[in-house]
């Protein structure tokens, strides 16, 4: 399965364009991936890390075909609890609408375009639109400074794919 699925991500890396912090020194390896190459995106820490002592600290830099504030609400709904009925989840929907949110300044490959930031207690999001695509910013466990970012396009996807593989391994015992 891991096999197919980086086939899938070395095909459609040339039409679904990832990006990363540019200035981030950490862990990088591949987040999310929907296999039929409408969203992709760039972890920024390494999210199979289980040592309770040390949090989870991640970003992920996502890039979607889709708009990007509904990836935004998909991924709000993935912290907050999960919903039982329709009902909670409409209920969810009308708390996200009425989350306050800023106008920040992001630069992708150079070119500065505008997002929308949403602040959590323990998270922040940030989404907006830039050379076609939609683009949406996830942070939890820390505030990392929330604008201005600059994002800059992964030019091979291969660093990524064997971060994530290494990361699996020492997750299973094998490293």
């Amino acid at each position: 399965m891991n096999d197919r699925l980086e086939e899938e991500v070395r095909r459609g890396a040339d039409s679904l364009p990832l990006f990363r912090l540019d200035a981030w020194n950490g862990k990088l390896m591949l987040g999310s991936w929907q296999m039929d190459g409408s969203e992709g995106g760039v972890l920024h820490g390494n999210a199979f890390a289980t040592d309770p002592r040390h949090p989870v600290q991640l970003l992920e830099v996502i890039t979607t075909t889709h708009d990007p504030v509904q990836g935004v609400l998909n991924r709000w709904h993935g912290i907050a609890e999960p919903p039982r009925s329709l009902t909670e989840l409409q209920s969810q929907d009308s708390a996200f609408q009425g989350l306050g949110t800023r106008q920040i300044l992001v630069s992708v490959d150079g070119v500065p375009a505008g997002f929308e930031l949403w602040m959590g207690p323990d998270y922040w999001f940030a989404a907006g639109r830039s050379k076609g695509f939609g683009v949406v910013i996830e942070a939890r466990g820390r505030h990392l400074e929330a604008g201005p970012l600059n994002l800059r396009r992964v030019s091979d996807v291969e660093p990524l794919l064997h971060a994530r593989r290494a990361a699996m391994r020492e997750l299973r015992g094998e490293a």
